[in-house]
């Protein structure tokens, strides 16, 4: 009897035993995580949100952020709730509150963008595209406005979301003036993945299950798994196994990729054109701000370029300059990209996201270009 005793305090110990081998790190993650301020790109974020005070609110809403599966274009955002971040079920198209009703506007405006449009560093009321649709209403504009930016989006996406749309809608619903917002995804997406790629991680996913390469599915999977229920996996493992599993090929800034990215993007402006002027659509494309277009740069925005490299600076900044001379005799075409400069602070926190309060002046300045193609058609 007593040797049963002890063969079953001994199993119970050993089963104890390897749950703390199991638990602890779990346990030491969720304590790290608890007492770690944030860090990267998050603390710099922070850094240049001082005295925004709905900042912890937001951050903890971006929670509310997922996607949904389209055809043609992969993704958009799903709906969402949240108090300062919301989407809607109309194709993902992220809440403007400034927004009038519908039948009440005389633009319908919808704007396209990556992240930056999409603008997750701001509340509903201070992102870019809301701030379009504020200024233009005070104008005396009445203006209904659709924000279908989208996380990692470069303008080949854009015109495919854009083209689909059209074909999806109703004509009574399709819009007066659409805006392109870009720049930051299709110069630094060619210098991380190639010309004219997407961003290579979601491309692999994609090649992997269309391929059937299942066990690399079966292990991201499992890593996903295991990444929304655990610390530590989320916080030590996730990256790791994705970046293992996919992650393409090394950066390429060689003149053959930058002359085919600048091709790429100004063929995308030139057919997006030519299919707003058979529909009746006024098309505007602005080239974005991006901290490597930034002078005088502030004491953030000097870190963040320092960390960047030379190699992706001189890349981004040559496909830049490279856009205006190609495009230099586009009416369409709007080169924004100074748009910040001089403004004391600063404004960026990495490559291209922006401060919540940068919004401002820089939907301010679109909505004025949007005035000014309105009067020149009404002159004409």
């Amino acid at each position: 009897m007593m040797a049963v005793k002890k063969y079953l305090l001994f199993r119970s110990l050993y089963v104890l035993f390897m749950l703390l081998v199991f638990l602890a790190p779990e346990i030491c993650a969720r304590m790290i995580a608890r007492f770690t301020p944030p860090v990267g790109t998050r603390s710099l974020y922070k850094e240049i949100s001082q005295g925004y005070a709905l900042h912890d609110q937001l951050v903890a809403d971006w929670r509310a952020l997922h996607f949904e599966y389209r055809d043609y274009y992969l993704y958009s955002p799903g709906p969402a709730s949240s108090k300062t971040v919301n989407f809607t079920s109309y194709f993902g198209a992220r809440a403007t509150p400034a927004s009038v009703d519908v039948k009440d506007a005389k633009e319908i405006i919808w704007t396209f963008g990556g992240s930056t449009m999409q603008n997750l560093e701001a509340d509903d009321e201070l992102t870019l595209a809301n701030q379009i649709a504020t200024e233009l209403n005070k104008q005396g504009i009445p203006t209904h406005l659709y924000n279908f930016g989208t996380g990692a989006f470069q303008s080949s996406l854009e015109t495919v979301k854009f083209q689909d749309l059209l074909r999806r809608t109703p004509p009574r619903e399709h819009p007066t003036t659409v805006i392109f917002y870009d720049g930051f995804n299709d110069s630094i997406f060619a210098y991380l993945y190639g010309a004219g790629r997407f961003q290579s991680d979601t491309s692999s996913k994609l090649q992997d299950l269309i391929e059937r390469d299942y066990p690399r599915l079966f292990i991201y999977a499992a890593s996903e798994w295991l990444g929304d229920r655990s610390v530590f996996w989320n916080n030590y493992m996730r990256k790791r196994v994705d970046i293992t599993l996919h992650a393409g090929h090394p950066p390429d800034d060689s003149r053959e990729n930058l002359v085919k990215a600048v091709t790429i993007y100004a063929t995308n402006v030139k057919m997006t054109k030519g299919i707003c002027k058979e529909l009746g659509i006024r098309c505007l494309f602005f080239l974005q701000p991006l901290v490597i277009t930034k002078h005088p740069l502030g004491a953030v925005e000097a870190t963040v370029v320092e960390s960047l490299g030379n190699a992706k600076i001189q890349f981004g900044q040559t496909f830049y300059n490279e856009v205006r001379l190609v495009l230099a005799d586009e009416p369409v075409f709007h080169d924004i990209s100074h748009i910040l400069d001089g403004i004391e602070g600063s404004h960026f926190f990495d490559y291209g996201h922006t401060s919540p309060f940068a919004g401002v002046p820089i939907g301010k300045a679109i909505a004025l270009h949007v005035i000014r193609a309105r009067e020149l058609v009404h002159s004409h």
